[in-house]
């Protein structure tokens, strides 16, 4: 009997198997996404997370909502609505102790205790994302349990789960996470829909669903805009295109919208969310399409979608899905709807792939990984059948180690002991820098810090003096190389050299590890610079000519590969200053502290 035949509930009720084979992955994948949960927490100005919600950003949301005061922003509202409920327990709790007192929009934000308070509040929020992981990982399983069979569901779930861009993501209080649970739960109810679940419960369901995944993150309607088609297709063949169950689904997906969105609530918040989406402060507005381009991003997306699965499991999927095609497998076509449609209505027009924009990619093809890897197991009593599970168990131990690994960056990184030698050796004096704070060690918020450029004709920095430390990262110097390299990694070559007054006082990374790193945002490359205190006078930056091109390259080279070499390093606890010295001390905020997607 098909699991589409048997109602929601019966699932979980009549199938044993399932359910203790769904425990097991699902137990697998917290302990992947909860080691290391505390990564970078508390964090006095934010989240180490690239684009993760604020602490109380749900809040602020929530206290406009209730009082029918307008909100936008560049994401949907409907997460920060779910986690302000989760937080809220732990609000009133802070309210009633006496620890929230007058509320205000900068640092302590009248906070008694700010680091705990904020560190509490982003850990729940992390939670959040932990258990819709374990959920996406489950929705998956089902997909594939509901196509190809059991050993095909649990593979399946290892192959979600055991992607780094997946354990991090799972992290942090990005919404990558929570829209691809709402997503999978969608393509689950799907594959039912068209395996002959005619219920009119699920038809709700599957319009809850993708309404929810929409009003989590914009881009999730890449998802479902094409998926209608294949089910239309089913049901034309079935000589039933309208029916009530597929009109409820529509009911319920504009109704759950309309609220889950705010656009029931708030019209005019809404559409200034619409405007910033569509508007020309959209990172990818502007950007031609040509075929050249749509090749270059096709190739780019391929690419990306292998790494973030690991080759090997990217191949499996794609025997998996020659396998379904040549099986004519019943509903085998909606992960391959759902991929093909992200593909076309967001990869393309967007003309940019990156690891975590596959996401939904790797969601779709893992059912079909599950089936690749599931035949290649084999019946017991066939032919080399013991070589072949041999394989098929290398394979999944070495994707789980790959997930692993990310656990292992996140606990590593190299900006803890970063911020305990600024404690230790540099405890006071004006750091600069020209990256965001999500990219830096934790800085005490009565830290001064001002915000440096880079430019072709040397070093620029706010004021007359310059700052004591410069403080660069990775993640942000390394753009200075992308193709077509930028003349200002002749400045940033220059500053490793110690020709523009600074010598390097102290250098920090992770150690080396299996795997690609997937995500910039983990354990990016730390160098502390310290301005001399003997007299100097700073090497002019000339700018570069042709001829002078090929030493240029050979000079910046042996910069960068110095700068590779790791230095002895010990951690210690960031033990950040008193907030009751904030008004004592001199902060210049960094600015530009918002950053787009576009350039990650």
């Amino acid at each position: 009997m098909r699991l589409s035949q048997r109602g929601l509930g019966a699932i979980v009720r009549r199938n044993r198997d399932l359910t203790l084979a769904l425990a097991g992955v699902a137990a697998l994948a917290v302990v992947l996404d909860v080691v290391g949960i505390r990564w970078g927490l508390p964090h006095p100005t934010g989240d180490w997370a690239t684009d993760g919600l604020s602490p109380l950003g749900p809040l602020a949301l929530a206290w406009h909502v209730l009082h029918a005061e307008k909100w936008w922003g560049k994401y949907p509202p409907f997460h920060f609505l779910l986690l302000a409920l989760v937080q809220a327990p732990y609000v009133a709790w802070l309210r009633l102790r006496g620890e929230i007192g007058a509320i205000g929009a900068v640092y302590p934000y009248g906070l008694a205790h700010p680091l705990v308070a904020l560190g509490r509040l982003a850990l729940l929020a992390r939670l959040v994302s932990v258990a819709m992981g374990v959920a996406t990982v489950v929705f998956t399983a089902l997909t594939a349990a509901e196509l190809f069979g059991l050993r095909a569901a649990v593979l399946a779930g290892v192959v979600l789960l055991s992607s780094p861009v997946t354990v991090y993501y799972a992290h942090t209080t990005n919404l990558d996470i929570p829209y691809l649970c709402w997503t999978t739960a969608g393509l689950w109810l799907a594959v039912r829909v068209v395996r002959g679940d005619a219920a009119v419960r699920t038809h709700v369901l599957l319009g809850t669903a993708a309404a929810l995944a929409i009003a989590t993150k914009d881009q999730a309607y890449a998802c479902f805009a094409l998926l209608p088609v294949p089910i239309l297709w089913r049901r034309w063949q079935a000589g039933r295109p309208l029916d009530t169950a597929l009109l409820a689904a529509l009911a319920s997906f504009a109704a759950v919208y309309a609220l889950a969105s705010l656009l029931a609530v708030d019209p005019s918040g809404y559409l200034g969310h619409a405007r910033q989406l569509t508007g020309p402060a959209n990172p990818y507005a502007g950007v031609p399409l040509s075929a050249a381009r749509v090749v270059r991003v096709s190739l780019r997306t391929a690419s990306a979608t292998a790494s973030t699965l690991g080759w090997p499991f990217a191949l499996a999927g794609v025997a998996g899905l020659v396998l379904a095609a040549v099986r004519r497998t019943p509903g085998a076509e909606m992960p391959l709807a759902m991929g093909l449609s992200y593909y076309l209505t967001f990869m393309i027009p967007i003309l940019y792939a990156v690891p975590r924009y596959t996401l939904p990619l790797v969601a779709a093809l893992a059912p079909f990984a599950g089936l690749g890897l599931a035949s290649l197991w084999g019946k017991p009593g066939a032919r080399g059948v013991s070589a072949r599970r041999a394989l098929v168990g290398v394979v999944v131990a070495v994707g789980v180690a790959r997930g692993a690994s990310m656990d292992v960056r996140l606990l590593t990184d190299a900006r803890y002991p970063a911020e305990s030698w600024l404690a230790a050796h540099a405890p006071s004096g004006v750091i600069g820098t020209d990256a965001e704070p999500s990219y830096l060690p934790r800085l005490a918020p009565t830290r001064p810090v001002v915000r440096l450029t880079l430019g072709p004709d040397g070093l620029h920095y706010p004021g007359s003096e310059p700052p004591d430390l410069i403080v660069l990262t990775s993640a942000r110097y390394r753009q200075y190389f992308w193709p077509p390299p930028r003349p200002e990694r002749r400045v940033l070559a220059a500053l490793l050299r110690g020709e523009l007054c600074y010598e390097r006082a102290a250098e920090f990374r992770s150690p080396q590890l299996f795997g690609p790193p997937l995500v910039r945002a983990v354990s990016p490359h730390i160098i502390v610079l310290r301005r001399r205190t003997e007299p100097c006078e700073a090497v002019t930056i000339q700018p570069s000519r042709r001829s002078a091109r090929s030493a240029a390259r050979l000079s910046d080279a042996s910069s960068l590969a110095a700068a590779a070499r790791s230095a002895a390093t010990t951690s210690s606890e960031f033990v950040p200053s008193s907030p009751s010295a904030t008004a004592a001390a001199r902060r210049t905020p960094p600015s530009g502290s918002s950053s787009s997607e576009r350039r990650r």
